[in-house]
């Protein structure tokens, strides 16, 4: 028991040790800027504008791939932390003197704090980027994920293990998501099947 509880101590000590390194908020204003711009960049709503360019460029199958992607790492992102009910640094009595940004701390937070959710969506795009196209796109998503995770850090909203349980779920869920859209055919009609109405509604659209 006394290993289990160092072990624990260790870690969270880790864990507090690396936030107040890159808790930075308002310390600087063009850094501030940075981290708002990129937190708000691995938002759900700025991510699924990706399927767009899939969807024109003829990867249909890809695009509908990709917003499923999202809509599972939400939700099991979610499930996670209400399971989990870790508080987030800057939550009341949890740690002093954490750094926040009015309107981008824990006043603009609903949720517990593990996985980031940010930085889950943010691994899963830049995974399935590197998964279905040029290796190459995918390091760089790959680097804007570690940055958007980062972010969630400097502006004190997750501790930094929270944003390393978001990366490996986000990576999980693109390796878990490619398997069943190559091998499933339940899961292949379907997505044939919706993909179809809406590329029929837009050529409607675009004769009109």
């Amino acid at each position: 028991m006394r290993a289990i509880a160092a072990a624990a101590a260790a870690s969270l000590s880790w864990d507090e040790a690396a936030f107040r390194a890159l808790n930075l908020a308002g310390t600087d204003a063009a850094m501030d800027a940075l981290m708002i711009g990129l937190s708000l960049a691995s938002t759900a709503y700025v991510l699924a504008v990706l399927a767009v360019p899939l969807w024109w460029r003829g990867h249909r199958d890809k695009a509908f791939d990709l917003l499923v992607l999202l809509a599972v790492t939400m939700l099991a992102t979610e499930a996670i932390k209400f399971a989990t009910g870790r508080p987030r640094p800057c939550s009341p009595d949890v740690l002093p003197d954490v750094r926040t940004i009015a309107g981008f701390g824990c006043d603009a937070e609903f949720d517990p704090a593990f996985p980031s959710g940010h930085t889950s969506r943010a691994f899963a795009v830049a995974a399935f980027l590197g998964i279905h196209f040029r290796w190459r796109l995918g390091a760089t998503a790959a680097s804007f994920a570690v940055f958007a995770g980062v972010s969630r850090v400097y502006l004190g909203v997750h501790w930094p293990s929270d944003a390393v349980g978001g990366a490996l779920l986000g990576i999980a869920l693109a390796l878990v998501l490619a398997r069943v859209a190559r091998d499933l055919q339940g899961y292949k009609r379907l997505r044939a099947r919706i993909v179809g109405a809406v590329a029929r509604v837009t050529n409607r659209g675009r004769a009109t």
